[in-house]
């Protein structure tokens, strides 16, 4: 019998790592079919590393090293520099790190690398209030009239990982990023932008030889040394936890949040099969059920978030308020189902295939080739493609309602309602648990 596609092994791609005298990490990853070379720096910064005197900085920072160098100190200019070399440039701010990113021809990578870099040698921070501005106003985007954060994710943080950084906003909080001076962030860069907390990545058409060339040039400079391993979150409070924020808009958004594991623990790789049990793909449990046969909802997704100690389980939708307390009941049917039954052949045999190929396409995918083979080193974890895949297939689909029993518990859940009246409607939620638990019980 010919073997399926979820019995094939996978391959890693073909890289080299080294590291300067400094300690900063240069990796290459050889693509010489592409016509365009990637360079990403990563640094471990992101938000969890900031005291609550200082929320948001992390975020702030990353906007403020667009605003010109020592060499360039216009921002127009600067980014005109970057435009002329037919170079792209972004970055993005996350819990446990920055990435900053450039794209450029192959003949445009010298000079293009040495302005990028002095983003982070040479900044200036010029034109600091009209940057506070636009974060400012990107922060009123989660916000209602009343001010209060409109955002799911923060929200059920703030119950997840009480009194840690994780329970924080990425964007911070309006007043610290206010009184936020050139000195704060030169300070901050001091303590966290260290040549031991970073990595500098090449994809493309490029030697891993030039790489550490580039690389010593343009960040040799940089001092060594390491920030301290963050510290991990201690306990939730016993859920279930329930979150309300009146928002004016046509429908409601509605969360259930569980608390699990990281991506360090060994029964990572579980959680991600519960995940795509849930929802992967249109005829996956949630899109079949609620959204296709039901018609309660347009968008409704599971989504897990690991960071490297904890993590989050999401399953969520937007719903109009007359499907609320349906779609809140029929959620709660799809976790005791899981629980409670074995996924069919057919079904567990569509989530292995697709499975795998998510993985194997991140061959194709730079960005998610540098996550894992080069971020993920500055926290201490390793994961290659070809162990990934081993560890999926090993698990058996007898597994899976043990392993949803155990992660989907109401101490450690987090109910998120936000929306038309959600205070005053949460309420209904609530009647609508306990007479399911209750119901529980006497079965």
């Amino acid at each position: 019998m010919k073997p399926s596609s979820a019995d094939l092994p996978i391959p890693d791609p073909d890289y080299q790592l080294s590291h300067l005298p400094n300690g900063l990490t240069v990796a290459t990853l050889p693509m010489p079919w592409l016509h365009e070379v990637s360079v990403t720096l990563l640094v471990r910064a992101g938000s969890r590393f900031e005291s609550e005197q200082e929320t948001g900085i992390a975020h702030f920072l990353e906007h403020m090293l667009f605003k010109g160098t020592v060499n360039t100190p216009n921002p127009t200019q600067f980014h005109a520099l970057i435009e002329s070399m037919a170079a792209d440039m972004n970055a993005a701010t996350g819990h446990e790190s920055n990435a900053y990113w450039i794209s450029l021809p192959p003949e445009q990578l010298p000079p293009g690398l040495r302005a990028f870099c002095e983003m982070f040698t040479l900044p200036v921070f010029s034109d600091m209030e009209t940057e506070r501005s636009v974060v400012l106003a990107e922060m009123r985007d989660e916000e209602n009239e009343q001010g209060e954060n409109t955002n799911a994710s923060v929200l059920s943080s703030q119950k997840l990982w009480p009194d840690h950084p994780l329970s924080r906003s990425i964007l911070g909080l309006p007043e610290v990023i206010k009184q936020l001076t050139a000195d704060h962030l030169h300070d901050y860069m001091k303590r966290q932008y260290r040549a031991g907390n970073m990595a500098i990545a090449f994809c493309g058409p490029i030697q891993h030889a030039q790489s550490i060339q580039l690389a010593e040039e343009n960040l040799g400079g940089l001092p060594s040394g390491r920030s301290p391993t963050p510290t991990p979150p201690t306990s939730m409070t016993p859920g279930p936890h329930w979150v309300a924020v009146n928002d004016q808009d046509a429908q409601f958004c509605l969360t259930l949040s569980f608390r699990t594991f990281g991506y360090n623990n060994p029964d990572y790789t579980k959680v991600v099969a519960v995940r795509r049990l849930m929802d992967d793909g249109f005829s996956s449990r949630l899109q079949a059920n609620i959204r296709e046969k039901q018609g309660l909802v347009y968008d409704i997704w599971a989504a897990y978030t690991a960071f490297l100690e904890c993590g989050v389980l999401e399953l969520g939708a937007s719903v109009s308020p007359d499907n609320l307390p349906k779609l809140f009941t029929a959620l709660l049917d799809e976790l005791a189902s899981a629980s409670q039954s074995l996924p069919s052949d057919e079904e567990w045999q569509r989530l292995q295939t697709r499975w795998r190929a998510s993985l194997i396409t991140q061959l194709d995918r730079p960005s998610l080739l540098i996550d894992r083979y080069v971020g993920d080193r500055l926290f201490g974890h390793q994961e290659p493609l070809s162990q990934a895949w081993d560890k999926a297939r090993s698990i058996r689909p007898e597994q899976l309602p043990t392993i949803v029993e155990g992660l989907m518990q109401k101490e450690n859940m987090v109910v998120v309602l936000i929306g038309p009246h959600a205070k005053e409607t949460l309420p209904t939620l609530q009647t609508l648990f306990k007479e399911r638990s209750l119901q529980k019980v006497k079965a």
